[in-house]
């Protein structure tokens, strides 16, 4: 994949090219529990003692309500060997690999915090995406606020203003499709949204 400008502070993708070929469709995945599994769990730790009172898988989390005398850590989820050891979704990956070979573009919109250590990942297991559609939407280069939700929201808002027209959007949360598919009526695009 080559670009024809380099990537700003922001999400600015100006006639991203895969292969040779530019593209208005947009093929865009969540990461855990979706594209892959992997061992990374939230830990809960009590704020007085520090101690882990309970871990939770990415899922678990979707619909966790955290207390007043909780702390949310997300180190797992910043640990590269973790993350190496992640199993694909088969049939998610066969998506992804026949998005790429019919020449849409794809992109990773994922809640994790380090975009460069994701694209790593990727590459590490033969998969080259594009740096500017690697998104972690916690990652601080991006400014992005609110929840998970909102955040995804706004990097798909940065994406449909890049020139993307015709989006597929893979994610295990409710809410981030829902938010997803409110684009289509602020920005006049296409969002179909796939529940994982």
């Amino acid at each position: 994949m080559v670009t024809r400008r380099i990537r700003s502070n922001n999400l600015k993708i100006s006639e991203t090219r895969i292969k040779g070929k530019s593209s208005y469709r947009l093929a865009v995945f969540d990461l855990d529990d979706t594209i892959i599994v992997s061992e990374a769990k939230v830990h809960v730790l009590d704020t007085k003692s520090g101690n882990v009172l309970k871990s939770l898988t990415p899922s678990e989390f979707n619909f966790f309500k955290p207390k007043p005398n909780h702390q949310l850590s997300f180190t797992d989820f910043e640990d590269f060997e973790i993350l190496k050891k992640s199993s694909f979704v088969n049939h998610i990956l066969e998506d992804l690999q026949n998005f790429y070979k019919s020449g849409v573009h794809v992109a990773i919109l994922t809640a994790r915090s380090n975009s460069k250590m994701i694209r790593d990942f990727f590459l590490h297991n033969g998969i080259d995406i594009h740096r500017d559609l690697v998104i972690g939407v916690n990652d601080p280069s991006y400014g992005f606020q609110g929840s998970i939700a909102e955040r995804k929201k706004e990097a798909l808002h940065r994406l449909v203003q890049d020139g993307y027209k015709d989006l597929i959007f893979f994610d295990d949360n409710e809410e981030n499709l829902r938010l997803a598919k409110e684009i289509e009526q602020e920005r006049g695009v296409k969002v179909k949204t796939i529940k994982v």
